[in-house]
């Protein structure tokens, strides 16, 4: 335990303030890239100037669980930090703990409702209580091509996954590895909850991903999804055990491999090398019968304390981070996109601004869906199952029908 504290020190970065700061807020998050840092400091600086001090508390790693368990200790010990960053039901599940404060009042004299796509507010509300901020939204169902491959190879865009795997099938007949990626669970996982929704409809989706509906479940369509996951697995190089998806996405940049499926996170490693969307590369969403928007967003949720000056500075970060200002600059940086949909995006880039549209229309049409690789579709000990499953199925040599019953079995054992 004496390690992990100190482990949790060395995390620790005060931020200095000037000598008018009316209190301080301890902020627990897992950023801790350099681009991720420079998002997080228009947040700071904006806070600051409102006369507040920012403690950062930065635990990085395991996509925020490392977080999660420092947090869970310090809630045992008594100390909370004054805010969180939360994914997926991780803010909802604390609060019906009794230990996540109510913004209530905040959102309904500042709109944060109406600001939001309906579809969040499972993920910041727990009953009649709003209980997280959103900062910002990435899209998990991108596709990220090398436009020299396609152009030379004679192949486009393609507008539905027949096309995407004919046109793989033809990129390897050229010599190219058409889909670059790693072995690691989460990565399978982004391709199949792409496919859960685009090979069956976005109905499809909501019925198996979160209604956990029993005959979908089994259903011949959902064979279907693993099928067409196999044929993508013929697409891809044999040596992607243990490939970080960084590296992945560094192989499109370079033109060793065609195509990455990743959310908007790997944008960020075109834009450094100076690459233009459309230009040098494409970006495009995971083709289906209807163009679906799958979600992440991160949220800032306050702990319940008895500190009044902790209370006011919980009140100006939750204000902040809902800033439309703010939001344009973090996510200027950061590579998402603003979480309200009253922010405008004329200055970002054409991948963002094809983000925002397509997220507009989703919303409309319905197939604005929360990712379920990261924790925005079924609870965790769901999700679990389908993580596992795909990732088995895709590495070995599974036939579809076994996959399904696995599926189910496991759906099953875990309700």
């Amino acid at each position: 335990m004496s390690k992990f504290f100190s482990a949790l020190v060395a995390a620790t970065m005060l931020v200095p303030v000037g000598a008018r700061a009316e209190g301080s807020i301890e902020v627990l998050h897992h950023w801790v890239s350099q681009s991720e840092v420079d998002a997080l400091n228009v947040i700071r600086k904006d806070l600051e100037a409102k006369g507040f001090e920012w403690k950062d508390s930065a635990v990085g790693g395991a996509s925020g669980a490392n977080a999660q368990q420092a947090l869970r200790a310090r809630l045992t010990a008594g100390n909370p930090p004054g805010a969180m960053q939360f994914l997926g039901w991780e803010g909802a599940q604390w609060a019906e703990q009794g230990v996540v404060r109510d913004l209530n009042d905040l959102a309904a004299a500042g709109g944060w409702r109406e600001a939001l796509a309906p579809q969040l507010l499972p993920f910041v509300t727990s009953g009649d209580a709003f209980i997280a901020a959103p900062i910002n939204m990435h899209r998990q169902n991108w596709v990220w091509a090398n436009k020299k491959l396609f152009d030379d190879a004679g192949v486009s865009v393609p507008k539905h996954w027949a096309e995407l795997i004919d046109a793989g099938k033809k990129l390897k007949e050229k010599g190219v590895v058409p889909i670059a990626m790693g072995d690691e669970p989460w990565q399978i996982g982004i391709i199949f909850d792409a496919l859960l929704s685009d090979v069956n409809g976005p109905e499809f989706y909501q019925k198996a991903a979160i209604d956990l509906d029993p005959q979908t479940l089994a259903s011949p369509e959902m064979a279907k999804v693993f099928d067409t996951l196999r044929e993508v697995r013929g697409l891809v190089d044999d040596n992607f055990v243990g490939r970080d998806w960084a590296v992945a996405t560094g192989m499109v940049i370079n033109g060793e491999a065609a195509m990455q499926f990743m959310g908007d996170w790997a944008k960020g490693e075109f834009l450094a090398k100076g690459l233009k969307p459309n230009k040098d590369f494409y970006c495009f969403a995971t083709p289906g019968q209807v163009t679906a928007f799958q979600y992440v967003i991160d949220t800032f949720g306050m702990f319940t304390v008895k500190d009044e000056n902790l209370q006011k500075a919980q009140v100006a970060l939750a204000e902040t981070i809902m800033d439309p200002k703010v939001q344009k600059g973090f996510n200027l940086i950061k590579g998402s996109i603003p979480a309200r949909i009253d922010v405008s995006v004329d200055e970002f880039d054409d991948c963002a601004k094809l983000g925002y549209s397509e997220r507009t229309a989703a919303i409309e049409k319905g197939s604005m869906q929360g990712a379920m690789t990261h924790g925005f579709a079924a609870k965790p000990e769901f999700a679990s199952v389908f993580s596992d499953v795909a990732a088995q199925f895709f590495v070995g040599n599974m036939n579809s029908e076994d996959a399904v019953k696995m599926l189910v079995d496991g759906i099953d054992n875990a309700r």
